[in-house]
């Protein structure tokens, strides 16, 4: 079974999960995936979660948060 990212960047897959929470709430996370050297890496619970009164709205603060990772563990690599 194969995953339709949400989104890419910079060459990592990003995938949300976004589910109800409350009345009205929404809460989201974040998983990554890129295809290194080493074979398919994958990051769970990388990012989040994120509550918001809309699930777009909740989704959209994870991928923010998610690229901001990613731009951070560019600029640190190991």
């Amino acid at each position: 079974m194969s995953r339709v990212p949400d989104t890419v960047y910079k060459g990592y897959e990003i995938f949300t999960i976004v589910v109800p929470v409350s009345e009205g709430l929404w809460s989201a996370t974040s998983e990554i995936e890129i295809n290194g050297a080493q074979g398919e890496e994958i990051s769970q619970g990388f990012a989040g979660p994120f509550e918001a009164h809309s699930r777009d709205a909740a989704k959209e603060m994870v991928i923010a948060e998610t690229k901001q990772k990613i731009d951070d563990l560019l600029a640190r690599p190991v």
